[in-house]
């Protein structure tokens, strides 16, 4: 009886060894994973399934978005970055829970340290490349980094410019364009067509064919200088606010007499009239030189001026 029972017991042994080895599966690893990596606390926990829906899915919907051109509409954007995050947070809760509830838990061949950093290498060159690719397309955003574009453009706005307008129209009146030069590119607005012929006189455009008028309509101090605000109304009808210096900075180009725009080319100013390298510095800039009309804000550390357009 005595050997029966050892020779039970140690078959019993030899079926436990035999046994895969089962762990346990920590709720902080799988948030952790899973926040770091959508899907990857999930491929922790052995729901591969779930852990390659997740992944590809959130790397789809941002790069997706750009692609279709949706950046452009400030308010879905804001949405798509609001409901990423919820997703993500989700997505690593999930991971968390599951961990829990998962008492024993044998290892699968995906279960592997360097499996997790492969992936981890895979899905951060993905993002990279997929967003090179879409920022390469049509809406681009980018910082404005100096105050020659004031009142209506600020350091340290965010705003997004459209580099296909131009490519089935013709620059216009009253447009903020993206405009390449060597040393970089720059956002000024459009103030002289090919053939325009008109005078710059203390800083205010005046047509001598066409009609525009020029209102002032305060006076303040800005950084410390004597400064009137005009609003400027253009040929086309398009209205603007400029800021420009009671007492004109550099005179030599505060008037310019008998300014005649070429074929193929236009003539810029900044709003800031004082402030700004424009035409007046460089001359006439260029069809070719024009890459993209500015469309809005998206950001600015003044709140009301978020998702200003700046197309009218």
């Amino acid at each position: 009886m005595v050997c029966g029972s050892e020779g039970k017991k140690n078959k019993i042994m030899e079926e436990d060894l035999k046994k895969p080895k089962s762990y346990t599966r920590k709720k902080l690893v799988a948030f952790l994973l899973s926040a770091f990596i959508p899907g990857l606390g999930q491929l922790y926990n052995g729901q591969l399934k779930k852990s390659v829906i997740y992944s590809i899915g959130l790397l789809i919907l941002p790069i997706g978005f750009n692609l279709m051109g949706l950046k452009q509409y400030f308010w879905i954007y804001a949405t798509l970055i609001i409901l990423i995050i919820a997703l993500r947070i989700a997505i690593a809760i999930e991971a968390m829970v599951v961990a829990g509830r998962t008492k024993e838990y044998q290892l699968k061949i995906f279960n592997k340290w360097y499996i997790y950093i492969l992936i981890i290498i895979i899905w951060h060159v993905t993002v990279y490349t997929g967003f090179r690719i879409s920022e390469s397309t049509r809406y681009q955003s980018f910082i404005i980094k100096t105050d020659s574009g004031n009142p209506n453009l600020m350091a340290g706005d965010y705003v997004l410019g459209d580099f296909e307008f131009y490519k089935s129209k013709q620059p216009h009146y009253g447009e903020l364009v993206i405009v390449s030069m060597e040393t970089g590119s720059y956002v000024y607005r459009i103030v002289g067509l090919p053939y325009d012929t008109f005078n710059i006189e203390n800083n205010i455009v005046k047509y001598k064919n066409k009609k525009s008028i020029s209102t002032m309509i305060s006076s303040l101090n800005w950084n410390n200088v004597e400064t009137e605000e005009f609003v400027e109304t253009l040929p086309n009808g398009f209205k603007y606010h400029i800021y420009k210096n009671k007492t004109p900075f550099d005179t030599a180009t505060a008037t310019i007499k008998n300014i005649i725009v070429p074929n193929e080319y236009y003539y810029v100013l900044g709003d800031n009239r004082d402030f700004s390298a424009d035409s007046r510095f460089v001359g006439f800039i260029h069809r070719q030189q024009i890459q993209g009309k500015l469309l809005r804000i998206y950001y600015s550390t003044d709140f009301s001026r978020i998702n200003k357009s700046l197309e009218k």
